[in-house]
């Protein structure tokens, strides 16, 4: 069953620590890695997808790194305590950081973001024996699907060049430092898309975390919400956040800094954004992935609303960093009668995002 296969991978915060200090001059892995600006992206083109060919095909990199490290008392498969959502766009150095800083139990990762980019290693290490956080066990796509099934022979068909769609695409197959396009793995490995939804694994995040939530007591979603909340824009990550808020998984969140919060000195373009989210213009690395997404949507503004409760609700992901929550609600709520009032024109419809939101979502939806 590849639902079940894909919820028995899993890395350790100690395989992660490891693999991030291989990055870089002073590494074995990607030379020119920089971690103030290398993307979680870079690193699976360039790290993860070469260390996980075996023979003609190859494996997710979690098994690579558990067998790296097995033992013959360690052989037993260990169901994660996390999923994390995440958008390969962010720094990597921020994803790692922001997986240590949950397992330190605490809820913002600049300090050890710090750290890891200075290379104090030793600093990061000290802390984690202190609380004991090394093996917990994590479960992020990255790492723990098998590329090699996947994305790694290519990077889809290229739109019609001289378009503002080509521009996109040929800026995601190249790196984000050196600019140079991103090698394609020579692997044999079957690929497996929309088209093979039974062994495809990047089409079953919804089933896996039901199962995850049954067999694990302790399961939660890790959000880790990058400094751009570049997140909030991808269609993958909203639906995750939708059906774990939707399953009553509990949700932690991650972010940079709370300085980003504060009221006195934050940009209020933030909340605008955020409050004019609607899961039909979030973006998506293959046009099939949102088009299936969206397919099993039953009513989009409901959808919408329900997110728009995620992020700013009483209880959202978002609202115990606000400092003054009460004003920039009121901000939001002031971005969507502005609106309003643009649309309130004869025969002209307002947008799916901004009409007032309902409270709950229909319990049927997926």
């Amino acid at each position: 069953d590849k639902v079940r296969e894909l919820s028995e991978r899993s890395m350790s915060v100690d395989s992660m620590l490891e693999l991030y200090k291989r990055l870089g001059p002073g590494g074995d892995v990607m030379p020119h890695f920089d971690p103030r600006r290398s993307t979680t992206h870079d690193v699976v083109r360039q790290a993860l997808i070469p260390l996980s060919c075996v023979g003609d095909g190859g494996t997710a990199y979690c098994e690579v790194a558990a067998e790296a490290r097995e033992t013959p008392s360690s052989r037993q498969r260990v169901v994660p305590e996390r999923m994390v959502t995440h958008a390969w766009d962010n720094l990597f150095l921020h994803l790692v950081a922001a997986v240590i800083a949950d397992a330190l139990g605490a809820n913002e990762y600049e300090r050890i973001a710090g750290q890891l980019a200075d290379g104090d290693f030793e600093a990061v290490e000290t802390q984690m024996e202190e609380e004991g956080g090394m093996d917990q066990r994590y479960w992020i796509c990255a790492f723990c699907v098998n590329q090699h099934a996947g994305i790694c022979g290519g990077f889809g068909d290229p739109p019609p060049e001289d378009t503002l769609e080509y521009d996109t695409w040929d800026s995601k197959r190249r790196d984000t430092v050196t600019g140079e396009p991103f090698p394609s793995c020579p692997c044999k490995q079957p690929k497996c898309f929309n088209d093979s939804p039974e062994l495809c694994e990047m089409n079953k995040f919804d089933d896996m975390m039901s199962l995850l939530q049954k067999e694990s007591p302790e399961f939660r979603q890790l959000v880790a919400v990058d400094k751009k909340f570049v997140l909030f824009s991808r269609a993958w990550c909203v639906a995750e956040l939708v059906e774990a808020s939707l399953s009553c998984i509990p949700q932690n969140v991650q972010i940079f800094s709370p300085r980003q919060f504060d009221i006195k000195s934050a940009d209020l373009d933030l909340y605008k954004k955020l409050a004019r989210l609607t899961v039909a213009e979030c973006e998506a690395s293959r046009p099939e992935d949102k088009e299936a997404i969206l397919a099993r949507i039953p009513d989009i503004p409901e959808f919408d609303a329900h997110l728009q409760d995620i992020i700013f609700g009483r209880h959202g992901l978002l609202e115990k960093q606000f400092d003054g929550f009460g004003l920039i609600d009121a901000a939001v709520r002031t971005a969507r009668r502005s609106a309003v009032l643009l649309y309130d024109v004869p025969n002209k419809k307002l947008p799916k995002d901004l009409r007032t939101p309902r409270s709950t979502l229909s319990p049927s939806m997926p």
